[in-house]
């Protein structure tokens, strides 16, 4: 929402007051309103967004330079000093042996197979009698070997691959294959007790079928021998033809088993154990994981079980690069990280009204105008950047706080709010040096554009300045003639303001205004600041609308919200604000102009005035008169 809907909005409710009592209800009710939404108006000002966070590094890009610089230094410093040091001891060598063995898929047509359960055997390998075993048989401690190994299994082509870790190339290949040895020898021995076994149960089940059978026959032999009949043996004759089929099946699963013979392992070694050079960092990493239970792996690929793949350890610290151009680049970065994190900290303190956005939602004022800050040569000078640049982005930024003033007049007259004569504004601020008289001085200068007959006053007596900015003559108790043309100025409304008590001078500069009015049409008041004395809300009753000056890098929020409350509660709100020094202000001549307009050039430019020109002085014993 631009200035003018500002204005239209705040008057056409009521609440921007033109000095007149009426108005005062709305007034403090908007200044409830703001307590109820605290100092921030309801938001976070610091929001860190995008555009935000740009602003900011642009505005404290010196602290975020300097610690990167400062980094770099550090970092090339240390790479010197790296180079003087005593050279870095010899990196101890470790190796890493794999064995793999292949699942025989072919064995199962041909013979009787153990059932090649990868997972299960994988686990075996790691923990039990595999590891005892293997470490009884190459005469190592147990535990120390058990850390050592790491199965992988891969389940695309079904094989195992038994790895071992050791400070010696023997010392690694000698226990992969022993593991893988004592892996197989375990799978052997359990099938040949598992056939053992079974011989045994066919055995025991073949005697007792021939037991039964043979007791049988004898029952039927004695039988007839006593003169039994044939049919009177049925029962008999049944009994054994049983215990001759269980003899026949026993006989034919003993000649099975003893003609098969044990059932084989299906596991066949791919490749033997070959040692790899790993690092220590590797070597302890495996050691972590073997007593921890963590070595068995399964997956698919080439990288499963692939011999010096063995996880680094972690080193517990960054580490350093070498070379001194590696730590320049990254004493660079740390420093200009810690300098990005202090420029965000600084941000996140710092209490100053840098932007529209900030203003608006502290104040619950509209920003009039955005004036950009001042060239460096201009700051300290009392040169008005709109007289002699007029196209400039500057004077172009007093335009749009001249077009909202005039916005406010006209609403004023459509209500019937606006008093006879010329326009009254005051221009004030919370604190000092935040650009109150600069902003007069151009303020008067645009207004005086039109043809308008323009006065300023110098009300600030304790530290007038306004003469310095417009020049021309400062006799007091008189219309000056100035150098800006349509523009006078009253320096001291007495024969010495700074002799005279502050309520002559503030009653003078009161009467002065009431007679000014008829003859000019536009006054505008420059004001002491308005927490330092209380001479700018003596003014208010002669006043139609008051201009809050906040410098964006001056002005705190706490000090704004300050000024605009007592004027407030003085019955008279600002229409708005002037924010001075905002960087985010589009380049109007940049986008308007070309660089080859003459109206830009230093000769083109507005001429002040001289003070010898004929002004009309004839009043001026009338209107300044007490």
């Amino acid at each position: 929402m631009d200035a003018a809907h500002w204005v239209l909005r705040l008057i056409s409710a009521g609440d921007v007051p033109t000095g007149k009592a009426s108005h005062k209800h709305s007034l403090f009710s908007r200044l409830r309103g703001r307590r109820e939404r605290g100092p921030t108006g309801g938001r976070d000002r610091k929001d860190m967004e995008p555009q935000h966070l740009i602003r900011t590094i642009r505005r404290r890009w010196r602290p975020l330079v300097l610690l990167a610089v400062v980094g770099a230094s550090l970092g090339a410093a240390s790479a010197a000093v790296a180079e003087d040091a005593a050279p870095a001891p010899v990196p101890t060598v470790y190796y890493d042996a794999c064995h793999t063995l292949l699942v025989d898929s072919s064995l199962s047509r041909i013979h009787e197979v153990v059932d090649p359960n990868l997972a299960q055997t994988a686990q075996r390998v790691t923990q039990g009698d595999i590891p005892e075993a293997t470490a009884e048989a190459l005469g190592v401690d147990a535990e120390t070997l058990q850390t050592q190994v790491r199965v992988a299994v891969r389940n695309d082509i079904q094989s195992l691959t038994v790895c071992t870790v050791n400070p010696t190339p023997a010392g690694a290949e000698a226990g992969a294959d022993a593991f893988a040895a004592g892996l197989v020898a375990f799978l052997e021995t359990g099938a040949e007790t598992m056939h053992a076994e079974r011989i045994e149960r066919a055995g025991n089940e073949l005697a007792i079928a021939s037991a039964c059978f043979t007791s049988t026959q004898s029952a039927i032999d004695a039988a007839l021998a006593a003169g039994g009949d044939y049919d009177s043996t049925t029962s008999l004759r049944i009994d054994r033809q049983v215990c001759n089929s269980d003899l026949q099946r026993a006989t034919s699963d003993l000649n099975s088993y003893e003609l098969a013979g044990p059932p084989r392992v299906p596991l066949e070694t791919l490749e033997t154990g070959s040692a790899v050079e790993i690092s220590e960092s590797q070597y302890n990493a495996q050691l972590r994981r073997g007593a921890a239970g963590a070595n068995v792996e399964m997956g698919i690929g080439d990288s499963i079980g692939a011999a010096g793949t063995t996880a680094p350890a972690a080193t517990g610290g960054v580490s350093i690069p070498d070379g001194p151009i590696p730590r320049t680049g990254v004493g660079a970065l740390f420093g200009a990280a810690i300098g990005f994190g202090f420029v965000i900290f600084t941000e996140r303190l710092d209490s100053k009204l840098r932007s529209k956005s900030d203003v608006e939602a502290t104040l619950d004022l509209p920003v009039l105008a955005e004036i950009p800050p001042l060239a460096r040569r201009d700051r300290k000078s009392t040169r008005i950047v709109s007289l002699e640049e007029p196209r400039s982005r500057t004077a172009e930024s007093f335009r749009a706080l001249r077009s909202a003033l005039d916005y406010a007049d006209r609403i004023d007259h459509d209500h019937g709010r606006a008093g006879d004569g010329a326009q009254v504004i005051l221009v004030t601020s919370a604190g000092p040096s935040e650009g109150k008289t600069t902003t007069v001085a151009n303020l008067a200068t645009v207004l005086a554009e039109g043809d308008r007959r323009v006065l300023a006053v110098n009300c600030d007596f304790r530290r007038p300045r306004l003469h310095r900015y417009l020049g021309g003559t400062s006799n007091p108790q008189r219309l000056n003639v100035t150098d800006v043309p349509g523009v006078q100025l009253v320096t001291q409304v007495t024969d010495n303001d700074g002799d005279a008590t502050p309520s002559d001078v503030v009653g003078a500069q009161r009467r002065l205004v009431e007679r000014a009015r008829e003859r000019f049409d536009v006054i505008l008041l420059d004001t002491a600041p308005i927490l330092t004395t209380n001479d700018a809300a003596e003014l208010l009753g002669v006043t139609d609308h008051v201009v809050l000056v906040v410098n964006a890098s001056e002005t705190k929020a706490e000090s704004a919200a300050r000024a605009a409350e007592l004027l407030e509660r003085r019955g008279l709100a600002p229409l708005g604000v002037a924010l001075v020094g905002a960087r985010d202000v589009p380049n109007a001549s940049d986008y308007y102009y070309s660089d080859g307009d003459p109206y830009l050039e230093p000769s083109a430019r507005r001429r002040r005035r001289s003070s010898s020109d004929d002004v009309d002085e004839s009043a001026d014993e009338e209107i300044l008169s007490r």
